[in-house]
């Protein structure tokens, strides 16, 4: 779609062909009195016989088309080019050959057509959105009337599919708030499957606009696009967490579980899902009911998490604190024996061996972390602050399990983060 330059010619023809009244709109017109020729030609459409022949409407079109460029006359026909293009239509209608207007190369109708998208244009300027909407869609039912005619003006044809007319209408349409209305564009642009990275808002927005009318099928519909059409992009799943309730942590993980084989791959998702797991865990005044249900979930989501970056310490950092916690919930248990039967002995050794699993599984993430922290040649303030814990987790572990100089070396680590 372009605004392009059109040499306009005026044919007029040989009068000595028409009754008298042409042969005087054709002088009128020819004069620029458009006046009298407007008056005199639509007194000549009155009558029947005249209206039943293409002449009278084609020089309706030409007069009213030009009544809408001047500023001196354009009062006489507020709707003027709309009326100048069913004129046209009308003469070609009855004259099937279109003698008069193949002559131009059908250039009247390119010249409505550019008289309306400049319209269109000059009104989204001036923030008269609602103007600019119309004049952009007037634009739009010329161009489909042009091209269904197969009509070319020196080489230049519409496109098949006028994207970028299309947002503009849109667009011009949403900025009005006629959400209905731009929703009907946009996804014609959708439906046609276009993607590019100017495009993409398009699919987010249509998204949005179903969710709110309820319609849950064309909500998935434009999801699925999306995803299809940009499946790198991160805000299809963050549309769909928003659906939840952040509160409802038995919903929010349900969405998460359904998310995850859906979007494959997406580290900051899966990462998101193992601190809410986390948090839910670990951070209230009391243990959830879940509580060994979901320690086993965040081991298992933060493994998915690090195996799609391995590069990234934050997961790394986040299982060690997980592993930090179980290795004191076995401390505890241990410290709650208090016999000293036999089977009292038994419980507190197999609790022992569990708490150095534990400090094993932990020394392995920590480790990790630390060494992607030591690889950095600087460190951001939270970095130096993760880094400082992951070698105080480390010095614990070692504790754990009896190696004192691994504990005192990353202790110094640790606090040489300080």
């Amino acid at each position: 779609m372009q605004r392009f330059l059109l040499s306009l010619l005026i044919i007029l023809g040989s009068s000595r062909l028409f009754a008298q009244t042409i042969e005087d709109i054709e002088a009128q017109f020819a004069k620029g009195d458009l006046d009298k020729a407007k008056a005199s030609v639509d007194a000549f459409l009155t009558k029947e016989k005249n209206a039943a022949k293409p002449d009278g409407w084609w020089y309706k079109g030409l007069i009213y088309n030009e009544i809408a460029k001047s500023e001196k006359y354009k009062s006489l026909a507020p709707e003027g080019r709309m009326e100048a293009f069913n004129a046209f239509k009308k003469y070609y209608e009855l004259d099937p050959k279109a003698i008069r207007a193949t002559l131009e190369q059908h250039v009247r109708l390119f010249d409505i057509y550019n008289g309306y998208f400049d319209l269109g244009v000059a009104g989204f300027g001036a923030s008269k959105f609602d103007d600019s909407y119309t004049n952009f869609k007037n634009a739009l039912m010329v161009e489909e009337y042009i091209s269904g005619k197969g009509y070319e003006y020196n080489g230049f044809k519409f496109p098949v599919f006028d994207t970028t007319l299309i947002q503009n209408i849109a667009l011009s349409a949403y900025r009005a708030k006629k959400d209905d209305e731009a929703a009907v564009y946009y996804k014609k642009i959708a439906d046609q499957k276009i993607a590019g990275k100017d495009n993409i808002d398009i699919y987010q927005l249509l998204i949005e606009y179903y969710m709110k009318k309820g319609d849950q099928a064309n909500t998935e519909k434009y999801f699925a696009l999306g995803r299809e059409l940009y499946p790198a992009d991160d805000r299809w799943y963050q549309m769909e967490l928003e659906r939840v309730d952040s509160k409802d942590k038995k919903a929010l993980f349900a969405k998460y579980e359904e998310l995850m084989p859906k979007y494959p791959g997406k580290y900051l998702m899966t990462y998101n899902y193992a601190v809410e797991l986390f948090n839910y865990t670990y951070a209230g005044d009391a243990k959830p009911a879940d509580y060994k249900e979901t320690q086993k979930k965040i081991e298992s989501v933060l493994k998915t998490t690090i195996g799609i970056k391995k590069d990234y310490p934050e997961a790394n950092v986040l299982m060690a604190r997980h592993y930090y916690n179980v290795l004191y919930d076995f401390q505890d248990d241990m410290q709650a024996v208090k016999g000293t039967t036999p089977a009292d002995q038994k419980k507190k050794a197999d609790l022992k061996t569990k708490m150095i699993e534990a400090a094993d599984q932990l020394i392995v993430y920590s480790q990790a972390a630390s060494d992607l922290y030591s690889a950095k040649p600087t460190l951001k303030a939270g970095e130096r602050g993760n880094y400082k814990v992951v070698n105080g987790y480390l010095a614990t572990a070692y504790e754990v399990k009896g190696d004192k100089a691994k504990a005192d070396e990353y202790r110094k680590k640790s606090e040489a983060n300080n």
